[in-house]
């Protein structure tokens, strides 16, 4: 795959991860509430001065809610043993929920010291102070659009950080891509781009004068042949029949027959004695 192609890949990834998310968040968001209101998926539900017994695990952890915003006033003892479980303050991930009746908060949590029969009672005396105890891992039977929410959550922010991403590889290639894709070593031992004059990315051999104009600076290379004078002392031509060697042809065709005229004339007596010396060698 080539890298230009990684941008736009990655932006449309980003793009239907936060179409998809943005559909699944919106589409669970109602069932999730109804999970999530502690009037309507709570453990136990104790008005002011009330007392009740219920079944706790130390496994887990347990949430008080009230409308109000005040401090809890609530005591919990473990009947088995007596001793009085202490109630803490909500962590930053433990926060207020939305309900039919208005905004919980979020104003106590515990862990018991032991499974068993607990005792919980709620001691405040003024009005509109119902407690709400909340098993923080106990969802119901649909907790499937918690986790569908919490994936679009998820989703949103994957598809968020890829559309940057896609953006900086982006401009990252476009600005290599004014770079040249070739370089040659110049006479000082410098590397020189090469590269047409448009300051395009380079994608093919260069060309005799874009070498030229990236090793001379951009000077445009002059190939016109100069005519000049012919010399004064020219080398004597190949072939002697020329025309322009007319009188030395003369001269050598006088020398080739003077030569001819000097050479003897070998006679009859000496061509029997070589063919007698050649028989008396070969006859021993």
């Amino acid at each position: 795959m080539s890298a230009n192609k990684w941008p736009k890949r990655l932006a449309l990834t980003g793009a239907i991860m936060l179409a998809l998310s943005t559909a699944v968040m919106w589409s669970s968001y109602d069932e999730m509430t109804v999970v999530l209101d502690p009037g309507q998926n709570h453990l136990l539900e104790l008005e002011e001065g009330q007392i009740e017994d219920v079944n706790l695990s130390k496994n887990t952890s347990y949430l008080i809610f009230r409308l109000s915003n005040a401090p809890v006033d609530c005591q919990i003892i473990e009947n088995h043993t007596g001793t009085e479980v202490s109630i803490g303050n909500p962590s930053l991930f433990q926060t207020d929920r939305d309900g039919e009746n208005g905004r919980y908060h979020a104003v106590g949590t515990f862990i018991p010291d032991a499974d068993g029969m607990h005792s919980i009672e709620n001691t405040e005396n003024t009005s509109d102070s119902t407690l709400w105890v909340v098993d923080e891992y106990d969802l119901g039977e649909d907790a499937n659009s918690i986790y569908l929410f919490q994936g679009g959550c998820y989703g949103l922010l994957c598809g968020g950080c890829l559309l940057p991403i896609a953006l900086f590889i982006w401009y990252s290639g476009r600005k290599k891509g004014q770079q040249a894709g070739l370089v040659m070593q110049a006479h000082d031992g410098r590397m020189v781009p090469i590269a047409p004059t448009d300051g395009t990315m380079q994608q093919r051999v260069p060309t005799t004068d874009e070498v030229w104009r990236s090793v001379h600076g951009g000077e445009v290379i002059d190939l016109t042949v100069q005519q000049g004078p012919p010399p004064e002392d020219e080398i004597p031509a190949p072939f002697a029949d020329r025309p322009d060697r007319t009188s030395e042809l003369t001269r050598v065709v006088d020398e080739i027959e003077s030569v001819d005229d000097s050479m003897p004339i070998s006679s009859e007596n000496d061509g029997e004695n070589t063919e007698r010396s050649w028989k008396t060698w070969d006859e021993g």
